[in-house]
């Protein structure tokens, strides 16, 4: 049995910010449970070294690759690097002397979960989406607990040992929660655009082709936009020329001093961002990604059917139709109050403490 407090974990995140931000969110509770070591293992030179070098933990890279819907030369060179990527997984387990491995999906954690299974350390899984993606399916087979996010996803890991916890949230996000929604006339209405952690170019786009029929009500908005790396330059040109109030980041490290100022936010319908948006009792927009092999857009329709947000699918999204419903909205604020309770009334503040119960539990026993 190990002592409380003395076993080490490490987390397997990696890719975009829908499965590193559930994978701190975790560490943190870990943390408070007197966990004292905790590591990360991602991707080398991803966008994961950067965002956990901002928390307390050690980050450890290795390489990785993505191997569903490339070509076979990519293939081979994408399980090159895996097994690159294996040697150097073992090698950090065996170095900190981890005592459990929590995958949260993704190819990244591939690697990591094969070489804890090697080296016989009990690993938990934790799925985001309703529809587990294709990491998850392969490693559940080896998975000591799978952490679920829908109850609805049970049906997916039949004979597993199944937990539903809920997607896990940052503390910070949970601490500056309260349901707040400022919306009234006579104030203009702040909307943040979120195109998740790497942007989105047919929501930075769409919102371009927007402005012609928002530019005679721009004294009703003021926008905050996280554009992403590869469209920050020529979004904020467009900000800059057509003088739209408001703010372009190519990526916003501090979510939680943002949530609290915004009355609507548009979006994808990652896991994550939704989770959010539903501890912070934010109505929405969403504009579900259309390749997530209909994730975002089951994760949609629950928001919509529950009252917190209305959803464009991503073929029938016009500048027209975008406006509209904006004018709509900002004409409504107790829609956007009622919408702003719905979502609210749906978030899982616990999930974070549930799945580390369920990892503290497992090195306990």
């Amino acid at each position: 049995m190990i002592t409380r407090g003395k076993c080490n974990i490490a987390i397997a995140a990696g890719g975009t910010g829908g499965h590193i931000f559930p994978g701190i969110a975790v560490a943190q509770a870990l943390a408070e449970r007197g966990i004292k070591k905790i590591v990360f293992i991602g991707r080398k030179g991803g966008l994961e070294e950067d965002i956990i070098s901002r928390y307390d933990f050690s980050f450890y890279g290795i390489h990785t690759a993505g191997l569903v819907g490339k070509g076979v030369w990519e293939k081979m060179k994408g399980l090159s690097k895996m097994l690159v990527g294996l040697k150097e997984a073992l090698n950090v387990l065996k170095r900190e002397k981890i005592d459990l491995l929590l995958a949260m999906g993704s190819y990244v954690a591939v690697p990591a979960a094969m070489a804890a299974r090697y080296l016989h350390i009990p690993v938990v899984l934790h799925e985001q989406n309703a529809v587990p993606g294709k990491a998850n399916q392969v490693l559940s087979r080896w998975a000591e607990a799978i952490c679920v996010s829908y109850e609805s996803s049970k049906q997916h890991f039949r004979g597993k040992n199944c937990v539903f916890t809920g997607n896990p949230v940052r503390a910070e996000i949970l601490k500056a929660s309260s349901f707040c929604n400022n919306s009234h006339p006579g104030i203009p209405t702040k909307i943040l655009i979120l195109g998740g952690s790497q942007g989105a170019r047919a929501i930075n786009e769409a919102f371009c082709k927007t402005w012609p029929f928002l530019k005679k009500h721009k004294e009703r908005f003021y926008f905050i936009h996280q554009a992403g790396h590869k469209d920050f330059a020529w979004v904020k040109a467009f900000y800059d020329k057509e003088m739209i109030p408001g703010e372009v980041y190519a990526f916003i490290h501090e979510m939680e001093k943002i949530y609290p100022q915004v009355d609507l936010v548009i979006a994808r319908a990652g896991a994550t961002t939704l989770a959010e948006l539903m501890v912070m009792g934010l109505p929405s927009i969403l504009i579900p990604f259309p390749g997530a092999a209909y994730h975002q857009r089951y994760n949609a329709s629950a928001l919509e059917e529950a009252g917190a947000a209305l959803v464009i699918t991503q073929d029938k999204l016009t500048g027209e139709l975008l406006a509209r419903q904006l004018l709509a909205l900002q004409k409504d604020p107790l829609k956007l109050r009622l919408m702003a309770k719905a979502a609210f009334s749906l978030g899982r503040r616990d999930a974070a403490q549930r799945i580390a119960q369920v990892c503290v539990s497992l090195v306990h026993h």
